[in-house]
């Protein structure tokens, strides 16, 4: 990153512009979910947060609410700065901070107006001056309360005292001078580095921010909200925060240091034998073997086979002091299933020998109507039902996932960790994934692998043509409109990946006029990319 600059010598249209913003918004139709990038976000009627923000004020006061919101809205502009560094990579740190006030405008608050800003990261010093217009929360505070005697745009100042701090990697210090809250015809907001306020600066304690002492320009520690999630740091560990993996992570941890059986019922590649794994790792036994049984092998119940599982120096005897798993315990033979329900019913008088976990793609009871399953058996096994959610259902553990699946396979391949293309991104949250998570990961380790080199991964690297390719979603233009695309992208008939490659260049091109500098923007690559690929394919 640079590490000077000047709003009033950057380029026109330098990127990211309002265009290229919007572009990273997108409507995923019919599925309840809006996107910017991989933030998930909501639509929420202002009149309805403002009068959640007068019911905090009459419950809390106006003082401990103002630290609420500003706290928020701190949180906020630290999570816009990531999601621009990450959907944007470039190294001009005066662009970045210039797609600040476009985000604001573009998520709703208020129509922003940069007067200019300029900043010297060496030296700690940033300063800059900005007009908020028809600011959302000070209208919405006039109306419940008419006009205030100090200014009012208390999680909106707090939304760029985080953005540009978690940029420019020291704290910056953002008030309103002037309020629409206060009768003035517009907001004037002024941002500082934290050391030109002076000593009386109240945003240090609201923020957390750890404001250095002694000496001018020591190394700043960042708020304990602006590090980044902790990554997983075992391999076994289970990624995602949507609410039915936590409760199946929730009830896997409550019953991990038990010895009684658990089932685990999910769709193919839900990653029941991770569960498993990760729950071995948390009992009592996390020391002792993991014995894996892929029960579908088994076609019939002949002697050798109950031998293997059953008999002297078999996989449940290898499984003593530790935990035998039964992948696809529905499809075990009915001769083997009574074996197993003979041994569970011995090893219930005395101390387990083994803890055991299995695993199955389909309802019990729905084998046990069909003759597949012995009912004693079934009652035996799910004891302790945990329910792991297909991937379609979690949709929100997406980003964290593809995040976890790239730095996982560029170290197994030993390659640079590359990075998703926008377009390619926009793609993976729309897609249902019938192979789950396992098929994720198979895409990207196939994205990592056919991706040129020091190139982002596109979606002719992902998606190979045995897949139902999602339609594009609608994306918001620079005119307010949400646009459609007429070619819509499907694997058919004769139809090969360059078809499909093709077609996507063609519906960005089109989508921006023919700007080819705006389309490899939104491509996520660069312009002499493009140009080459127009070359080649002799696209008009």
């Amino acid at each position: 990153m640079l590490e000077r600059g000047d709003s009033q010598l950057l380029e026109d249209g330098a990127a990211p512009t309002l265009a290229d913003l919007a572009g990273a918004l997108q409507f995923a139709l019919g599925d309840g979910r809006i996107w910017l990038n991989d933030a998930r976000m909501v639509m929420v009627q202002t009149e309805v947060l403002g009068g959640l923000r007068a019911s905090i004020i009459n419950a809390l006061g106006p003082e401990r609410a103002r630290q609420i919101f500003m706290k928020a809205g701190w949180l906020h502009g630290v999570k816009s700065a990531n999601l621009v560094e990450k959907r944007f990579k470039h190294d001009n740190l005066t662009a970045a901070l210039a797609a600040g006030p476009r985000v604001h405008t573009i998520e709703g608050f208020a129509k922003v107006t940069t007067k200019r800003f300029e900043f010297d990261v060496a030296k700690q010093y940033y300063h800059g001056e900005f007009l908020w217009h028809d600011s959302a929360e000070g209208i919405e505070h006039v109306h419940n309360f008419g006009h205030s005697r100090d200014p009012v745009c208390w999680m909106q100042v707090g939304v760029p005292s985080g953005y540009t701090s978690a940029l420019v990697g020291f704290p910056v210090i953002f008030r309103e001078i002037e309020c629409i809250g206060q009768g003035a015809e517009r907001c004037v907001i002024i941002g500082k580095n934290a050391d030109a306020w002076g000593d009386d600066l109240e945003e240090t304690e609201i923020f957390g921010i750890a404001r250095p002492k002694g000496k001018k320009h020591q190394p700043w520690t960042p708020p304990i909200d602006m590090i980044k999630a902790e990554k997983p740091t075992n391999a076994n560990d289970i990624v995602g925060r949507s609410t039915g993996l936590v409760r199946a992570r929730r009830l896997m941890e409550r019953v991990a240091p038990l010895s009684e059986p658990v089932l685990l019922l999910g769709e193919t590649g839900t990653g029941k034998e991770h569960f498993a794994r990760r729950l071995h790792q948390l009992g009592s036994t996390p020391n002792g073997p993991f014995v894996r049984v892929n029960c579908s092998a088994f076609e019939d119940a002949s002697t050798q086979a109950d031998q293997s599982i059953f008999g002297k120096g078999g996989l449940a005897e290898q499984a003593r002091g530790g935990s035998l798993f039964l992948n696809d315990v529905l499809s075990l033979p009915a001769a083997m299933q009574a074996r197993l329900s003979m041994l569970l019913q011995s090893i219930k008088v005395k101390n387990p020998p083994f803890r055991l976990l299995s695993a199955a793609g389909e309802q019990p009871m729905e084998a046990v109507a069909a003759g597949r399953l012995r009912a004693d058996l079934h009652y035996d096994l799910s004891l302790l039902p945990i329910v792991i959610p297909p991937l379609r259902d979690r949709r929100d553990d997406l980003p964290s996932l593809i995040e976890h699946f790239l730095r996982l396979h560029s170290t197994r391949h030993k390659r640079p960790q590359a990075e998703l293309s926008g377009p390619a991104l926009d793609m993976l949250l729309r897609y249902d994934f019938p192979g789950n998570v396992r098929e994720l990961s198979n895409m990207i380790e196939r994205g990592l692998i056919y991706a040129e080199p020091g190139a982002n991964i596109e979606i002719s690297n992902i998606f190979t043509g045995i897949e139902t390719i999602p339609q594009y979603a609608g994306q918001m233009r620079r005119e307010g409109d949400v646009y459609r695309p007429k070619t819509i992208v499907e694997v058919r008939g004769e139809r090969t990946m360059q078809d499909i490659e093709i077609d996507t260049y063609v519906a960005t091109l089109d989508e921006f006029d023919w700007n080819i500098s705006a389309a490899a923007r939104k491509l996520g690559m660069s312009r002499a990319q493009l140009d080459y690929r127009i070359s080649k394919y002799k696209l008009r």
